[in-house]
């Protein structure tokens, strides 16, 4: 989906290119759970509802300003497989997941990376994205820490054409770091 089809403010958005890549690597085909943590505009969350229409999408998200423009993004594509929750994750969940996508985690990283680990189901995806290369390290011991496996890395450059004067050129947005991984089978360690 491109960025322009959806409603838009001042609260972040995955980039469509950024986006496209963590949807890939949520794998979310035959999931029946996904669920989306620091959704902002929701464009991962309403992306995922529209491209699976029998996959249940909870959004989580807890900035006012989000939870609208999420609403909003909900009513203009007409989706009822989206559940839209205004709180700061980790919160209290009965559902299994097949996917987990964190698009912000505050302040709370381990206690979501341990949330998420007991969410996911045996080989559920958890994708991550960041920005700062401090949260992608941190992120990174985390995992490792909590057992997850076939971890995989990427990062993203993307520089888009606009024009400068009379002619074009690339302007450079962030490098985005893609973590995505699976929940291993439970060992004697993690009980």
């Amino acid at each position: 989906m491109k960025n322009n089809e959806f409603i838009r403010g001042k609260v972040p958005i995955t980039k469509e290119e950024v986006r496209a890549i963590s949807l890939n690597k949520l794998n979310l085909k035959n999931a029946k759970t996904f669920i989306d943590v620091g959704a902002g505009t929701g464009s991962v969350s309403i992306e995922a509802a529209l491209t699976y229409d029998n996959l249940k999408v909870i959004a989580i998200e807890r900035n006012d300003v989000a939870i609208d423009l999420i609403n909003q993004n909900v009513n203009k594509f007409n989706l009822s497989n989206i559940e839209v929750i205004k709180d700061y994750a980790p919160i209290d969940l009965d559902v299994k997941a097949d996917g987990i996508f964190l698009g912000g985690t505050g302040n709370n990283l381990e206690e979501i990376i341990k949330w998420s680990k007991d969410l996911l189901i045996p080989g559920g995806r958890l994708v991550a994205n960041f920005i700062l290369i401090d949260n992608f390290y941190d992120t990174l011991d985390l995992l490792k820490k909590y057992n997850f496996v076939n971890i995989d890395v990427s990062q993203l450059s993307i520089n888009k054409l606009e024009k400068l004067g009379s002619r074009d050129y690339f302007k450079p947005h962030n490098p985005i770091f893609i973590i995505s991984c699976e929940k291993g089978a439970e060992r004697e360690d993690d009980k």
